[in-house]
């Protein structure tokens, strides 16, 4: 891919300054491993423009018309620039009271050819504290060989008269002031259509690769994916995946089903068609998460929600006589008093049988 021009600018949003920094020839080797990089990057998110008119889109535009004009470049770049100051400002504002900052990094743009289609890069990389080994002082920078990327927007330009053009986001927060403040884009698929077509799709997965014939770890690793997606606001798909299942040791699959199942589930997102990041909304889970199980004629289990610690919470065991039982934690008071009482109740009225049934489900619901 050809870098027609490019351009590094510092956001200090501290000082409301933005500070242009000239470049050597041989930045274009870092721009091009960046580039390189985020175009790799499975991690992305597809957005929309919302008009060709806004102000970002509206400049890329007019550098694209005017891609010979070094000085024209630089101009546009600088209002893409400030934008970004402003935008970083009044995020900073709404998140003061919470302890957190806007990350202080440089905004770097550059326009790009791929054969005839060009292509506006715009990415927001890492500052860190160095020391300059040629007179020992303290400066700030960013790593070469680090590439560490909070924000990339990679912008089609292969049709520069359409009225909406299509971009491809990286971020790695749930911040929406890069995507919605910034850039002024909209999601091609909600969060509340992935985090659904995702779980469905995770979900459908489990159950023709586990259910039937490992329904302990069934059990086990859908809990540990409906956990994460209720529990992480921010999802990365592939981050997920390996949260869940790299180091799950199995109670019945062997490794090498699990590696199968581990590389069906990172192809969902192309095969399914979600992003493979999002903002997971839990409401959205809830009404799929239900699932029953029998277990004795006229008793059920239902599973509602997601369990912390599944195994400790609900544990299988088997008596001397052969008989099968399922132990089941309980932090309900009621539910727990309910069957001591029934037990009394039978053994009272000189039903020993029932009350015996009824003393071993209360034993089996032990107390935290």
């Amino acid at each position: 891919m050809k870098i027609i021009n490019n351009t590094i600018r510092v956001i200090d949003y501290v000082n409301e300054k933005v500070y242009n920094r000239s470049t050597p020839e041989s930045f274009n080797e870092y721009v091009g491993e960046l580039i390189s990089h985020i175009k790799t990057n499975e991690n992305v998110r597809l957005y929309n423009t919302l008009s060709n008119s806004t102000e970002v889109i509206s400049c890329v535009l007019d550098i694209l018309k005017n891609k010979d004009n070094d000085k024209y470049f630089v101009s546009k770049n600088a209002l893409i620039a400030n934008r970004l100051l402003r935008t970083e400002k009044e995020a900073q504002n709404r998140i003061r009271r919470m302890n957190v900052d806007v990350r202080k990094g440089s905004l770097i743009q550059a326009l790009l050819q791929e054969n005839d289609i060009y292509f506006y890069l715009l990415a927001k990389v890492e500052h860190s504290d160095f020391v300059d080994d040629t007179d020992f002082t303290f400066k700030t920078g960013f790593s070469k060989d680090k590439k560490t990327i909070w924000k990339s927007c990679l912008i089609d330009l292969s049709n520069p008269d359409a009225s909406v053009f299509d971009a491809r986001i990286y971020s790695d927060t749930k911040a929406k002031y890069w995507s919605s403040d910034f850039l002024e884009l909209q999601e091609v698929i909600t969060d509340e259509e992935n985090t659904i077509n995702a779980f469905k799709s995770i979900d459908s997965v489990l159950n023709r690769t586990l259910k039937k014939n490992y329904k302990s770890d069934y059990v086990v690793v859908r809990n540990a994916c409906i956990s994460y997606m209720k529990n992480n606001e921010h999802i990365d798909y592939n981050n997920m995946i390996n949260c869940v299942l790299e180091n799950y040791v199995p109670s019945e699959i062997d490794k090498n089903k699990l590696l199968e199942l581990k590389n069906k589930l990172y192809e969902l997102p192309e095969k399914k068609k979600f992003d493979r990041q999002f903002n997971s909304i839990p409401k959205a889970i809830n009404a799929r998460i239900g699932k029953v199980y029998k277990v004795n004629t006229g008793i059920e289990v239902k599973i509602t929600d997601s369990i912390d610690n599944i195994k400790e919470t609900i544990a299988a065991y088997q008596d001397a006589d052969g008989a099968r039982y399922l132990r089941i934690k309980t932090n309900d008071e009621d539910t727990y008093k309910r069957y001591t009482e029934m037990a009394e109740l039978y053994y009272n009225i000189g039903e020993p049988r029932e009350a015996i049934k009824y003393f071993t489900l209360a034993m089996n619901l032990e107390k935290n």
